[in-house]
Protein backbone atom coordinates (compact mmCIF):
# COMPACT_ATOMS: atom_id res chain seq x y z
CA UNK A 1 0.00 0.00 0.00
CA UNK A 2 1.58 3.58 -1.23
CA UNK A 3 0.89 6.54 1.12
CA UNK A 4 0.77 9.80 -0.61
CA UNK A 5 3.29 12.51 0.92
CA UNK A 6 2.04 15.02 3.10
CA UNK A 7 1.68 18.83 1.92
CA UNK A 8 1.30 21.42 4.76
CA UNK A 9 1.83 24.13 2.72
CA UNK A 10 -1.16 23.39 0.25
CA UNK A 11 -3.18 22.41 3.94
CA UNK A 12 -1.82 25.98 4.89
CA UNK A 13 -3.15 28.17 1.71
CA UNK A 14 -6.37 26.47 2.04
CA UNK A 15 -7.08 27.50 5.34
CA UNK A 16 -5.21 31.02 4.56
CA UNK A 17 -7.65 31.50 1.82
CA UNK A 18 -11.08 30.70 3.46
CA UNK A 19 -9.63 32.90 6.71
CA UNK A 20 -9.33 35.61 4.02
CA UNK A 21 -13.24 34.84 2.48
CA UNK A 22 -14.49 35.09 5.80
CA UNK A 23 -12.66 38.48 6.79
CA UNK A 24 -13.61 39.97 3.13
CA UNK A 25 -17.60 39.42 3.76
CA UNK A 26 -16.84 41.00 6.98
CA UNK A 27 -15.57 43.85 5.28
CA UNK A 28 -18.42 44.07 3.14
CA UNK A 29 -21.36 43.76 6.17
CA UNK A 30 -19.39 46.89 8.38
CA UNK A 31 -19.44 48.85 5.44
CA UNK A 32 -23.00 48.71 4.93
CA UNK A 33 -23.64 48.66 8.59
CA UNK A 34 -21.01 51.88 8.70
CA UNK A 35 -23.93 53.48 6.05
CA UNK A 36 -27.16 52.26 7.97
CA UNK A 37 -25.86 54.00 11.01
CA UNK A 38 -24.34 57.37 8.72
CA UNK A 39 -27.80 57.26 7.37
CA UNK A 40 -29.14 57.55 10.71
CA UNK A 41 -27.26 60.15 12.25
CA UNK A 42 -28.27 62.14 8.83
CA UNK A 43 -31.34 61.67 9.28
CA UNK A 44 -31.42 62.53 13.42
CA UNK A 45 -29.32 66.00 12.01
CA UNK A 46 -32.47 66.87 10.31
CA UNK A 47 -34.88 66.28 13.06
CA UNK A 48 -33.12 68.81 15.45
CA UNK A 49 -34.41 72.15 15.00
CA UNK A 50 -30.63 73.59 16.16
CA UNK A 51 -28.89 72.25 13.40
CA UNK A 52 -27.80 74.72 10.65
CA UNK A 53 -28.58 73.81 7.50
CA UNK A 54 -25.01 73.41 5.51
CA UNK A 55 -24.56 70.93 8.69
CA UNK A 56 -27.50 68.75 7.09
CA UNK A 57 -25.96 69.17 3.78
CA UNK A 58 -22.45 68.21 4.71
CA UNK A 59 -23.62 65.30 6.59
CA UNK A 60 -25.73 63.96 3.16
CA UNK A 61 -23.11 64.87 1.01
CA UNK A 62 -20.45 63.11 2.66
CA UNK A 63 -23.44 59.75 3.12
CA UNK A 64 -23.36 60.00 -0.49
CA UNK A 65 -19.87 59.88 -1.51
CA UNK A 66 -18.88 57.48 1.19
CA UNK A 67 -21.61 55.40 2.22
CA UNK A 68 -23.79 54.04 0.25
CA UNK A 69 -22.68 50.98 -0.89
CA UNK A 70 -25.04 48.22 -0.07
CA UNK A 71 -27.47 50.71 0.63
CA UNK A 72 -31.20 50.19 -1.08
CA UNK A 73 -32.46 52.72 -3.67
CA UNK A 74 -35.26 54.82 -1.94
CA UNK A 75 -32.56 55.66 0.45
CA UNK A 76 -29.64 56.83 -2.21
CA UNK A 77 -32.81 58.45 -3.75
CA UNK A 78 -33.89 59.99 -0.26
CA UNK A 79 -30.46 61.48 0.37
CA UNK A 80 -30.01 62.99 -3.05
CA UNK A 81 -33.26 64.63 -2.13
CA UNK A 82 -32.35 66.18 0.70
CA UNK A 83 -28.99 67.35 -0.27
CA UNK A 84 -30.64 69.08 -3.29
CA UNK A 85 -32.97 70.60 -1.23
CA UNK A 86 -30.21 71.91 1.28
CA UNK A 87 -28.27 73.05 -1.94
CA UNK A 88 -29.01 76.74 -1.13
CA UNK A 89 -28.57 76.76 2.93
CA UNK A 90 -26.09 79.34 4.38
CA UNK A 91 -24.44 79.95 7.52
CA UNK A 92 -26.72 82.31 8.52
CA UNK A 93 -29.48 79.97 8.38
CA UNK A 94 -30.81 80.08 12.23
CA UNK A 95 -31.56 76.34 12.01
CA UNK A 96 -34.88 76.58 10.09
CA UNK A 97 -35.85 72.97 8.73
CA UNK A 98 -37.33 72.41 5.84
CA UNK A 99 -39.02 68.93 6.06
CA UNK A 100 -38.84 66.74 3.00
CA UNK A 101 -41.37 66.75 -0.01
CA UNK A 102 -43.51 63.52 -0.05
CA UNK A 103 -43.56 62.00 -2.37
CA UNK A 104 -46.51 61.21 -4.31
CA UNK A 105 -47.80 57.25 -2.58
CA UNK A 106 -49.10 54.12 -4.78
CA UNK A 107 -51.29 53.41 -2.31
CA UNK A 108 -52.73 55.73 0.80
CA UNK A 109 -51.64 55.01 4.39
CA UNK A 110 -53.43 52.75 6.72
CA UNK A 111 -55.26 54.42 9.66
CA UNK A 112 -55.56 51.87 11.44
CA UNK A 113 -54.60 48.14 11.64
CA UNK A 114 -58.12 46.79 11.26
CA UNK A 115 -59.22 48.97 8.77
CA UNK A 116 -60.29 47.55 5.89
CA UNK A 117 -57.98 48.67 2.42
CA UNK A 118 -59.25 52.45 1.39
CA UNK A 119 -60.89 52.63 -1.90
CA UNK A 120 -58.74 53.13 -4.81
CA UNK A 121 -61.59 53.04 -7.93
CA UNK A 122 -63.21 56.46 -8.54
CA UNK A 123 -66.70 56.18 -8.45
CA UNK A 124 -69.13 58.62 -9.78
CA UNK A 125 -71.39 60.02 -6.90
CA UNK A 126 -73.39 62.47 -9.20
CA UNK A 127 -75.99 59.50 -10.81
CA UNK A 128 -79.24 59.94 -10.10
CA UNK A 129 -81.12 56.49 -8.93
CA UNK A 130 -83.28 57.12 -11.57
CA UNK A 131 -80.52 57.00 -14.14
CA UNK A 132 -79.61 53.63 -12.81
CA UNK A 133 -82.75 51.94 -13.37
CA UNK A 134 -82.73 53.37 -16.53
CA UNK A 135 -79.59 52.10 -17.85
CA UNK A 136 -80.11 48.41 -16.53
CA UNK A 137 -83.40 48.02 -18.19
CA UNK A 138 -81.30 48.90 -21.19
CA UNK A 139 -78.66 46.74 -20.51
CA UNK A 140 -81.45 43.68 -20.29
CA UNK A 141 -82.69 44.86 -23.59
CA UNK A 142 -79.18 45.00 -25.28
CA UNK A 143 -77.56 42.09 -26.91
CA UNK A 144 -74.30 40.96 -28.13
CA UNK A 145 -72.71 41.82 -31.00
CA UNK A 146 -73.69 39.23 -33.69
CA UNK A 147 -76.62 37.77 -31.50
CA UNK A 148 -79.17 38.15 -34.69
CA UNK A 149 -76.43 36.54 -37.27
CA UNK A 150 -76.61 33.78 -34.13
CA UNK A 151 -79.75 33.34 -34.15
CA UNK A 152 -80.67 33.08 -37.78
CA UNK A 153 -77.80 30.46 -37.91
CA UNK A 154 -79.27 28.73 -35.38
CA UNK A 155 -82.87 28.43 -36.90
CA UNK A 156 -81.51 27.38 -40.66
CA UNK A 157 -79.43 24.90 -38.86
CA UNK A 158 -82.56 23.25 -36.69
CA UNK A 159 -84.79 23.68 -39.71
CA UNK A 160 -82.04 21.50 -41.73
CA UNK A 161 -81.51 19.03 -38.93
CA UNK A 162 -85.14 18.20 -38.94
CA UNK A 163 -85.26 17.49 -42.44
CA UNK A 164 -82.18 15.33 -42.46
CA UNK A 165 -82.57 11.55 -42.13
CA UNK A 166 -78.91 10.11 -42.73
CA UNK A 167 -75.81 10.94 -41.01
CA UNK A 168 -74.13 12.37 -44.45
CA UNK A 169 -76.88 15.22 -44.83
CA UNK A 170 -76.96 16.04 -40.66
CA UNK A 171 -73.03 16.17 -41.28
CA UNK A 172 -73.89 18.73 -44.12
CA UNK A 173 -76.65 20.89 -42.04
CA UNK A 174 -73.53 21.01 -39.31
CA UNK A 175 -70.79 22.18 -42.15
CA UNK A 176 -73.31 25.01 -43.13
CA UNK A 177 -74.01 25.95 -39.37
CA UNK A 178 -70.53 26.47 -39.07
CA UNK A 179 -70.16 29.06 -42.13
CA UNK A 180 -72.56 30.60 -41.16
CA UNK A 181 -71.25 31.38 -37.81
CA UNK A 182 -67.83 32.26 -39.09
CA UNK A 183 -69.60 34.72 -41.47
CA UNK A 184 -71.30 36.09 -38.21
CA UNK A 185 -67.98 37.02 -36.04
Amino acid sequence: MTSFPRRPSLVIALAAGSALSVLACGASLNAVYEGDVRFEHCMALDEGDEVKSTLRKSCWEEWIKYYTFGQTRDRVDYARLRQKQLSGASDFDDGSRSPPAVAQRAVPEPTTVLAPPPMMIVTDAGKAPEADAAASSSADALEPPAAACATTCRETWTTAKRACTTAACEKTAAATYKRCMKRCY
